[in-house]
């Protein structure tokens, strides 16, 4: 199978937000050197367990009746980290043990300078409603074969009325609604799940798990044409095209750094001929 006939990912679409070209050296299997950024890595990976975890805070009052906010989080983490150990075995395979014990600390110490942040797991929330009322799918997977696309959601909540695409991000919150790039990622979920389900996406949500901020979205057509205009691009690439960079690529951090810098230099001299 050629490389531009393989299924692209929901993950390219958004890999192509933040520069073309790690779409091009992911698609050719450049090998990737370590980052360098374990503790980022470690964080994020317990902040996306905290939030497939979130049962064990909200509607828990009782249970952590008369214990200090501070006992509360560090046991609630510790759980998590136990089973992440496990969960992400591969990932965590060449840390070192004090790194991830140090990180934990750190986040547990980071949600406790947020006041609010127990509060607004514990408060009434529509999510946090529909989660517990009708569970969810871990990491639902689904093809179009139609849209020559893949991808797996977070959580996928099916109630009588709906399916509900939900994705955690452990990033910034924006200040209000949703951050563009997760819009049309929930668009391109939408489209997938329309597809296996024979429905129609009406919203999706995004847990900003950081600051515990759990926001609706509506699937809006422009959303759906970013979505689908994107995927374009990123089948152009998959078939060989080498993009300009993104606007705000962040090269400093950037792990493909190296052979990007060869790549420009290559074709710099090919048509200097």
């Amino acid at each position: 199978m050629e490389n531009g006939d393989r299924k692209i990912k929901v993950s390219d679409l958004t890999q192509y937000g933040i520069c073309p070209r790690l779409v091009y050296f992911h698609a050719r299997e450049h090998s990737e050197p370590g980052s360098g950024n374990e503790r980022s890595m470690v964080e994020r990976i317990l902040l996306k367990e905290l939030a497939f975890n979130l049962y064990m805070i909200y509607g828990s009052e009782a249970e952590y009746e008369g214990t200090e906010q501070k006992e509360v989080v560090e046991r609630i983490i510790d759980d998590i980290a136990d089973d992440v150990k496990h969960v992400y075995k591969r990932e965590l395979s060449t840390l070192a043990a004090d790194v991830f014990d140090a990180v934990k600390l750190d986040l547990a110490s980071n949600i406790l300078k947020d006041s609010e942040w127990l509060n607004k797991i514990r408060a009434e929330n529509e999510l946090l409603v529909l989660q517990k009322v009708h569970g969810y799918d871990r990491e639902h997977t689904m093809v179009s074969e139609k849209l020559s696309l893949s991808g797996s959601v977070d959580k996928l909540i099916v109630t009588d009325d709906e399916v509900i695409p939900c994705m955690i991000k452990t990033g910034k919150c924006p200040e209000y609604s949703v951050w563009r790039s997760d819009r049309m990622q929930l668009a391109a979920y939408s489209m997938l799940i329309e597809a296996e389900f024979e429905t129609t996406v009406r919203r999706g949500f995004v847990e900003y798990i950081r600051t515990a901020e759990f926001r609706a979205c509506p699937i809006r057509r422009k959303d759906r044409a970013f979505a689908l205009q994107t995927l374009k691009h990123v089948k152009r690439i998959k078939r060989g095209a080498f993009p300009d960079k993104g606007a705000n690529a962040p090269c400093d951090n950037c792990i493909f750094l190296d052979q990007c810098e060869t790549r420009k230099t290559l074709l710099s001299m090919l048509f200097r001929k």
